[in-house]
């Protein structure tokens, strides 16, 4: 019998480091993620965090044998799960994986340490900033003895060779972990990230032939500065054979203006990485200091 293609899995908190005053980065490990994996690059590989309820230090909920039962009955997890009381499962939160070290076992996953206009923090936040050496939570993520391809990823640039990525600090470690991934190709591009505040420009391998762009929002909107550096990056190639990427891991910040923008130069929203989820959201007028629960997978 095949192993599902993912599963729960239980990970411990082996470092917490602060890499500016909005990313913290929490490395994973322990024998809970043995059978964890994706048999790729993770690129922009989504996974769920279980953040455990009223600031328990480790899982209260036994999610591994909840996601094997519902799979059993034939009937969706996800669902199931959203009817157990948050009180007893707690929070589930969508997240990017920075870097996977396979021969380690260790998931080194940026969390964005944003809050509302009120000054809140959702759960995945708050636990991040608590977060220490010995805390455990559980992770949904691709089982690393399936035999089917990982779920979770959505960039598949192709043949591509001019690439396009831009998103808010959201989108941040998905992006980084792309580039990381287009190292050894023949790729060139451009990458534009709005962040928070200058503070938050962070250090990130490009590969040669990539530019990054960073724009500090200081006090403008969420996305403010990203159309305006999008429709430029556009409107600089006269032709963009191109894979273009519109934010990732979170709800993106944006506007629709560099949707309108693709739109004037014709590219076909199929190539598009996270389209339509991300444009959609964005003309939505959603938030990155927003969380909530999400798709399943």
């Amino acid at each position: 019998m095949s192993r599902a293609p993912i599963g729960a899995f239980e990970a411990e908190v082996l470092a917490v480091e602060d890499l500016s005053p909005s990313f913290r980065r929490v490395t994973f490990g322990g024998v809970g993620l043995e059978e964890f994996g994706p048999n790729t690059h993770p690129r922009d590989l989504r996974i769920k965090l279980v953040i455990p309820p009223q600031r328990a230090a480790a899982p209260q909920f036994d999610l591994p044998a909840f996601l094997t039962e519902q799979e059993a009955a034939g009937v969706s997890w996800y669902q199931a799960w959203l009817q157990v009381s948050p009180e007893e499962r707690g929070a589930m939160r969508t997240y990017t994986v920075r870097e996977w070290n396979d021969a380690d076992r260790r998931l080194v996953i940026d969390m964005v340490l944003h809050t509302d206009e009120h000054g809140h923090s959702g759960p995945a936040a708050e636990w991040a900033e608590s977060a220490e050496v010995g805390h455990r939570l559980h992770i949904i993520g691709p089982s690393r003895a399936s035999e089917t391809p990982c779920a979770g990823i959505e960039f598949a640039p192709g043949d591509a060779h001019q690439i396009l990525l831009a998103g808010d600090e959201t989108a941040v470690p998905a992006i980084a972990s792309i580039l990381d991934s287009l190292k050894d190709s023949q790729a060139r591009g451009k990458a534009v990230l709005e962040v928070p505040n200058a503070e938050d420009i962070i250090d990130m391998n490009a590969p040669a032939g990539f530019e990054i762009e960073w724009l500090p929002r200081g006090e403008a909107d969420f996305g403010q500065l990203l159309e305006p550096a999008v429709r430029e990056a556009v409107r600089s190639e006269t032709r963009i054979p191109a894979e273009v990427g519109a934010g990732s891991a979170g709800s993106a910040g944006t506007t629709d203006g560099p949707a309108r923008e693709l739109d004037d130069v014709n590219i076909d929203e199929e190539i598009l990485w996270d389209v339509p989820a991300a444009l959609t959201e964005a003309a939505q007028g959603s938030s990155s200091a927003t969380e909530k629960d999400e798709r399943p997978f």
